[in-house]
């Protein structure tokens, strides 16, 4: 079974410092070793609508994973996260630097494929916890396919047509 590593990273840009910005693009590209990244417009000269349709419709759409970078307040982040998790059912690790503020509701949303953890740096730890996120979704895509456990024991009774 294939499985899709496509990863979508959200975070809040318009109240962030410059510094967060130029962390943001370092973890992206940590997280494109090992995985395909689908980029948000960011700030710039775009329609909100435009911003809306790219972001929601070509990346949360399209992703197997969101990764929501939860350090700096953000109403955008916060309807790609339920989009992903409400709407698609489908995986969302959100991170905060350890002793950011985070809201109660993103810290324990209790959902099913809803995760939340801390980091410490995030072009490492970050895209540790990306990794590792994968890697057991992967693990997870695996056992479920329906004949997965007849392959694992090697005892698969399926016979090819000729």
């Amino acid at each position: 079974m294939f499985f899709d590593r496509k990863v979508y990273i959200g975070c809040g840009l318009t109240h962030a410092p410059p510094e967060f910005r130029a962390e943001i693009e370092g973890f992206k590209i940590n997280v494109k070793s090992f995985c395909t990244v689908l980029s948000f417009l960011g700030l710039g000269d775009f329609p909100p609508y435009e911003i809306y349709r790219y972001d929601i419709h070509d990346c949360v759409m399209r992703c197997c994973l969101m990764v929501a970078v939860c350090d700096h307040p953000a109403t955008g982040l916060g309807y790609e996260m339920a989009t992903q998790v409400e709407a698609r059912g489908m995986p969302c690790l959100a991170i905060a630097r350890e002793g950011s503020l985070v809201s109660d509701l993103i810290i324990d949303t209790r959902q099913p494929g809803f995760e939340f953890r801390r980091y410490r740096d995030l072009r490492t730890d970050g895209a540790t916890l990306v990794a590792d996120k994968l890697a057991r979704m992967q693990k997870d895509d695996e056992t479920q396919h329906p004949l997965f456990p007849e392959f694992v024991r090697g005892q698969s009774r399926m016979r090819l047509a000729v």
